[in-house]
């Protein structure tokens, strides 16, 4: 009984700290890649995230812009009809066929602060940090 409580407790404590994504349809919101689990973040490059009423995206996928489609529904989120420029980058350019790929596969996602967290089913795919 007294495990039940406590998983119970701690379902209810990570439910207070995590937010569906209804406020990124509200206004545009712009985020930084800061975690790629599995994967290695260039040091040279930033890849960013933003999201314009809900529904648009864009941003920076280490040296190239790219855009794109949103759909969201609570903590659901999917991405698709993702564009980019043409520039070639030596450098990252694994790493931005990477970055396209995983957008793709996202599925759900929430918000604990001012992180945004975007998963295929349960796996964690990104972890973005939120720009002023």
């Amino acid at each position: 009984m007294k495990r039940i409580i406590i998983i119970l407790l701690a379902f209810i404590t990570l439910q207070s700290c995590t937010k569906d994504l209804s406020n990124l349809k509200q206004g545009d919101t712009r985020w930084e890649l800061a975690r790629w689990p599995g994967k290695t973040l260039p040091t040279a490059a930033k890849a960013t995230l933003n999201i314009s009423e809900g529904n648009k995206i864009g941003g920076k996928s280490f040296c190239n812009s790219y855009g794109g489609n949103a759909v969201i529904n609570g903590n659901a989120i999917q991405f698709s009809k993702i564009f980019g420029t043409k520039m070639y980058c030596e450098a990252v350019g694994d790493a931005e066929n990477k970055y396209y790929a995983d957008l793709e596969k996202v599925t759900a996602g929430n918000i604990s602060g001012k992180r945004l967290y975007l998963y295929q089913n349960e796996t964690l795919l990104m972890v973005f940090t939120k720009l002023p």
